[in-house]
C-alpha cells in the first residue's frame, strides 16, 4: 500500500475490523481470533486461528505502478498502453493475502473456500485456518462483517397505493454526437410523462424524487483537445473582438453543459431532482468527485428549492428511506479486480453469502450480471469502493474512510451500468436488508426505474422515441 494513503486504509480497518472480529467469534466459537497479523507469527505449525485483515490480491496482470519511474518516456507510455489494453486484471493465479499495519500473511490452500475470484483488494475480511512451516495460513473458511446494523423503521404509510416513488436514472445526455438526436427523444418523452401529459398521470404525480447518478454533461474526453476544453479556449485573449474560430470552438465546448443545464433545470421544474457527477462530467477526477460548479448550470440552479447538485457518492433521506449510490466508477474499477464469470455462486436468480446472507429476486437486462453481483458484493462487505486508492482514484483522507457503508442504506445504487439490473438484499435472520439497483445509460438505452418508497419494489420504465421504431412502454421487475 502507498504510504499516503496508509491512513485510509487503517481508518477503514479500524472502522471495519471489530465487527468481523465480532462476526468472526460467533461463527467459530472457541477459535482464537487474532486481530493483528503480526501476532500469528510466533504461533507453531499447525495451529488453528482465525485472522482479521485487509485483503491485498496479488495479480500478475496488474500494471506496474514503478515503472514510469524506470524510464521516463518509454516505459511509462508501454505500461499506460498495457493498463489500457486490459480489460481485468484478474487470473486463475491471483492469490490473497492479510495485511495491517504491523505485517502481512498469505492466504494458501488448493481447496481454499475464499473466493478469491471474486474479491478485491481493499475489503476487510477474517480468515480461519491452520499456521504452515513457511509462515502461511492454511484457509479451511472466511467471514465478512456482513450488512450493516438495520436501522429504526419509519413507521407504515397509511396508503400503500398513493405511497410516493422517487425516479432514478443515470446518463441522460449522450457523450457520442450521433446518439444525440435518439437521447433528446427519449428525454423529451421522459419530461412529458413526469408532468403527466403522457401516460398514468396519477403515477407520475406521486414522484417525490428524482435522482440522477451521473453523466448529465457528458463531456467526451476523446474530443476535449478538438474541442479546445480548457480555461484559455474558453476566455478571448484580451483585446480580441468577439466571433471567429475561438469563439467558435468556445461555443462547441460549451454545448454539451448547456444541454445539461436545461435537462437538468426541465427536471427540477417537474420534481425535486439531486444531480451526481459521473466519469464523463466537468468536476474532480479523485473519489469523491465534488458537486458540479453553480456556474456551469446557471438555469437549472435557480430552482434553489428543488436542485441540488450533489456530489458523487451520494447519500439522501426520501419519505424516511435512506439513499447511498454512486456513479458507476467504484463498480467498474472492482471488477478489473473481479473474475464474476469463474464464480457459479456468483450467478441465478439468488445469491447467497456465507453468513446466511442473500440477494434474491435478481433481473437483469440480459446474460451478464457481473455488474449486479459486485454492486451486491460490496453492501456486504460494507465498502463502497474497496478498491479505492489502490486503482480507483481517491482523495488520501487521514481521518475517515469515507467509503465505508456505516448506516445501512434502504438503496443501493450505481449508474454506468451495462444494463439494468435489481435485486432485494435479505438478511440472514429473512428481514428485507436493501433494494439494489444498477441503472445503465439513459440517453443509449432509455431505461430509467420507479421505486416504491412503501415497498422498496421497483418498476423498470422503457422510453423510445419514434426513431427507435417501438412505443414509451413499462415493464415490472
Amino acid at each position: 500500500m502507498l504510504f499516503r494513503f496508509s491512513h485510509l486504509y487503517n481508518k477503514r480497518s479500524l472502522s471495519l475490523k471489530g465487527d468481523v472480529a465480532a462476526a468472526a467469534r460467533r461463527k467459530w466459537p472457541g477459535v482464537s481470533v487474532v486481530e493483528r497479523v503480526v501476532d500469528a507469527a510466533g504461533l507453531d505449525e499447525g495451529a488453528e486461528i482465525a485472522i482479521v485483515g485487509t485483503a491485498f490480491k496479488e495479480m500478475a496482470k496488474r500494471p506496474d505502478v514503478l515503472a514510469e519511474y524506470q524510464d521516463l518516456f518509454a516505459a511509462a507510455e508501454a505500461a499506460a498502453d498495457a493498463a489500457d489494453a486490459a480489460e481485468s486484471y484478474a487470473s486463475a493465479d491471483d492469490a490473497i493475502v492479510l495485511e495491517d499495519e504491523s505485517g502481512r500473511v498469505k492466504i494458501v490452500g488448493a481447496e481454499s473456500p475464499l473466493p478469491a475470484a471474486t474479491m478485491a483488494t481493499g475489503l476487510i475480511v477474517a480468515v480461519r485456518g491452520r499456521v504452515t512451516g513457511d509462515g502461511e495460513l492454511e484457509a479451511t473458511d472466511y467471514c465478512g462483517c456482513g450488512y450493516a446494523p438495520a436501522r429504526d423503521a419509519p413507521a407504515p404509510m397509511d396508503d400503500a397505493d398513493e405511497s410516493p416513488l422517487v425516479l432514478l436514472l443515470a446518463g441522460p445526455c449522450a457523450a457520442d454526437v450521433r446518439d444525440e438526436t435518439a437521447a433528446a427523444g427519449r428525454f423529451a418523452l421522459l419530461t412529458e410523462w413526469l408532468s403527466g401529459a403522457l401516460g398514468d398521470a396519477d403515477v407520475a404525480r406521486r414522484v417525490a424524487r428524482v435522482v440522477v447518478a451521473g453523466d448529465v454533461v457528458c463531456m467526451d474526453p476523446s474530443e476535449a483537445a478538438a474541442k479546445a476544453r480548457t480555461a484559455r479556449a474558453l476566455t478571448p485573449p484580451n483585446g480580441s473582438s468577439k466571433g471567429g474560430a475561438r469563439e467558435a470552438a468556445s461555443e462547441a465546448a460549451l454545448a454539451p453543459v448547456r444541454v445539461a443545464d436545461v435537462m437538468l433545470a426541465r427536471l427540477a421544474a417537474l420534481a425535486p431532482t439531486d444531480a451526481m457527477p459521473g466519469p464523463a462530467d466537468p468536476t474532480s477526477f479523485t473519489m469523491p468527485q465534488q458537486p458540479l460548479h453553480p456556474l456551469l448550470l446557471p438555469t437549472a440552479n435557480r430552482y434553489a428549492d428543488t436542485f441540488v447538485a450533489a456530489p458523487n457518492p451520494h447519500e439522501c433521506e426520501v419519505g424516511g428511506k435512506l439513499f447511498l449510490g454512486h456513479s458507476g466508477q467504484p463498480v467498474q474499477d472492482m471488477l478489473k479486480h473481479a473474475d464474476y464469470a469463474a464464480s457459479a455462486a456468483a450467478r441465478g436468480a439468488t445469491r447467497a453469502f456465507n453468513d446466511g446472507a442473500s440477494c434474491v429476486d435478481r433481473h437483469v437486462d440480459g446474460d451478464d450480471d457481473a455488474y449486479l453481483a459486485c454492486l451486491e458484493d460490496t453492501l456486504w462487505w460494507r465498502v463502497l469502493a474497496p478498491t479505492a486508492p489502490d486503482t480507483l482514484p481517491s482523495y488520501p483522507f487521514r481521518d475517515a474512510d469515507p467509503f465505508v457503508i456505516d448506516d445501512a442504506p434502504d438503496v443501493l445504487f450505481a449508474g454506468s451500468a451495462p444494463a439494468f439490473a435489481t435485486s432485494a438484499a435479505v438478511r440472514p435472520d429473512g428481514s428485507r436488508a436493501a433494494r439494489v439497483v444498477a441503472l445503465p445509460s439513459f440517453a443509449t438505452t432509455g431505461v430509467c426505474c420507479l421505486l416504491d418508497l412503501a415497498t422498496l419494489d421497483v418498476e423498470r420504465l422503457e422510453f423510445a422515441p419514434p426513431a427507435d421504431a417501438a412505443p414509451p412502454a413499462t415493464a415490472s421487475a
